[in-house]
């Protein structure tokens, strides 16, 4: 027979059910609706790099137009650290809700393979790829490589004996430069620096014979006349650049760059990304974004959610294959 007790907490049960269940309805009856309202607070901008650096700059700009398109404020936070590992693990720390997302770049995809880390691309939902740094050689004004050639010739002809200055040990500056010495069949030896800003001083300088990085933050000095730029790796020539060839010109078959775009956590509201997406595809279409653009010497490098993340998935492959061939 059945206690009075028992049948109280039979129905007990079957009340906390409903309520659960009401609950559950209701959080997805109100979960799009907050998502198609977004944002309603303001939204943190996470950056890995130092203020003033080129990704810094990137996610000021693209902050100020966001919160113009949006009306709420879009904060920039620097979390440096572990080359961009400090600044994932933060934003992955945060609610999955579009508040706090982040500036990333190709160096995001040399951090999966590292030892320690503990996140993987299924983490991270790409929102946008919005520009693209081509990668260039890059020499001293009294260098004696006038062209492209004389630097080929000579790294031929003296395996590792040519330096070629890049930032980090390893980066996509890196991974690119080994994939150039593969189809060039030369052998130079790579000298890591603490950055693009270190490399331009030093090829300035004439401490490397050659430096392997993004030639649109060289235009002050190109202009002063203090480096000269050999070759570049876009498609087309570089408009800042007109009279470098790109490498794929001079018979080596290797397009690449350095990218800068946003991503959020995974989990983050389809709404919500949504959202970002179109804002981004709308701004980068602004004469605001093309000046933006033509200052710092970058290229319009638009890659939707699919799209952006398929690029990250395809350069993380090449990435592991150059350091198992490296050791690293």
């Amino acid at each position: 027979m059945t206690s009075l007790t028992q049948m109280f907490n039979r129905s007990m049960r079957c009340c906390t059910a409903a309520v659960l269940c009401i609950a559950a309805a209701w959080g997805l009856a109100v979960a799009p609706a907050q998502a198609a309202d977004y944002p309603v607070k303001p939204v943190t901008i996470v950056c890995w790099s130092a203020p003033g650096s080129p990704v810094d700059v990137f996610a000021r700009k693209l902050a100020q137009l966001l919160e113009k398109e949006f009306g709420q404020p879009f904060v920039v936070e620097t979390k440096t650290g572990g080359s961009g590992v400090v600044a994932v693990n933060y934003m992955l720390s945060r609610p999955a809700d579009g508040y706090t997302i982040m500036a990333n770049t190709a160096t995001l995809t040399t951090l999966f393979s590292e030892k320690g880390v503990k996140f993987k691309p299924a983490d991270l939902h790409m929102i946008a790829r919005l520009q693209i740094d081509p990668f260039g050689l890059l020499v001293p004004a009294g260098s004696p490589f006038r062209t492209i050639d004389d630097m080929l010739k000579q790294a031929k002809a003296n395996p590792g004996k040519v330096n070629v200055g890049g930032p980090f040990a390893m980066s996509a500056h890196r991974v690119a430069f080994e994939k150039f010495m593969e189809i060039a069949g030369i052998d130079a030896t790579w000298v890591p620096f603490e950055g693009g800003g270190p490399v331009l001083t030093a090829v300035a300088g004439g401490h490397v014979d050659v430096g392997h990085t993004n030639p649109g933050n060289a235009k002050a000095q190109v202009a002063a006349g203090k480096i000269r730029v050999l070759a570049v790796s876009s498609d087309q020539r570089h408009p800042d650049f007109p009279d470098a060839p790109t490498y794929k010109e001079k018979g080596i078959n290797l397009v690449a760059a350095q990218w800068r775009g946003v991503m959020a956590k995974a989990g983050t509201p389809k709404p919500v990304v949504d959202r970002l997406s179109a804002a981004i595809q709308k701004i980068r279409q602004t004469d605001e974004w093309k000046t933006f653009l033509k200052q710092v010497g970058q290229l319009d490098g638009y890659q939707d959610p699919a799209a952006f993340t398929n690029t990250v998935l395809t350069e993380m492959k090449d990435i592991e294959q150059v350091k198992k061939r490296l050791g690293l």
